[in-house]
């Protein structure tokens, strides 16, 4: 089983991260926080999550199918006292023996990781483009990558012009406006984005003297992208990548 360790205390992270080297049974990654957490769930699911922080089960709980399926946490609050206690597999005390922690954690069945959210992938990939949430172009990005992602072969879906088209019939704007509206949101993803993690996405079309991809280009790499991450989810799924 792979574990997560979301813990701000240095003496527990290494205290349990050498405890899991000792022991040899189970992979413990240590996190500082729960955005690290997340990020690393979207592209690398793993089956546990322990923690040292109760406030964490009130985020799990508004959002659970982005955590891992098991919830660990260290404690010395009594139950009755823990916000959201229905997200949690098992409570320890923060004064167990950490190797009794993991012996414990191990014998609980490693489920199949939960499929990724095609939403959450979506959402995922426009943020960290560096599109910004504010703007229509994001809506609409959003829309039109939901609509192609089930499609095995995205021409199927015609020209960048006919899924303006569709843009327009499901919420009821312009094609030329939807046009506008995702052109305009792409180029502020230029403008703000980190330039290493738009190379890492869309490679030689981020040159400065080539500027942002067109529409098109910009939403089928996307949907590459997308599409890759969901594909990796099922692998981690079926155990080949674990």
């Amino acid at each position: 089983m792979r574990v997560m360790l979301l813990t701000g205390d240095r003496k527990t992270e290494r205290i349990y991260v050498n405890a899991a080297e000792q022991a040899g049974t189970l992979r413990l990654c240590a996190f500082k926080n729960a955005a690290q957490v997340l990020e690393r769930q979207l592209r690398d699911p793993f089956e546990a999550l322990l923690s040292d922080d109760p406030s964490i089960l009130r985020r799990i709980s508004e959002r659970p199918f982005r955590w891992p399926a098991h919830i660990f946490l260290l404690t010395n609050k009594p139950f009755d006292a823990i916000a959201a206690p229905e997200c949690l597999t098992f409570c320890f005390s923060k004064d167990s023996d950490p190797k009794d922690v993991l012996l414990r954690i191990g014998q609980f069945p490693a489920h199949r990781k939960p499929a990724i959210d095609p939403d959450v992938l979506i959402s995922g990939f426009l943020q960290r483009t560096g599109v910004p949430v504010s703007l229509n172009g994001f809506a609409y990005l959003w829309i039109v990558l939901r609509v192609l992602l089930p499609i095995q072969n995205p021409l199927d879906a015609g020209t960048i012009n006919d899924l303006y088209a569709i843009l327009s019939l499901l919420t009821g704007i312009s094609a030329s406006v939807a046009e506008h509206a995702i052109r305009h949101a792409i180029e502020s993803a230029w403008i703000r984005a980190d330039p290493f993690t738009l190379e890492k996405l869309f490679g030689y079309t981020v040159r400065p003297d080539r500027g942002a991809p067109s529409n098109a280009a910009f939403l089928f790499r996307a949907l590459d992208h997308i599409k890759l991450m969901r594909e990796r989810g099922r692998n981690d799924d079926t155990g080949r990548n674990a």
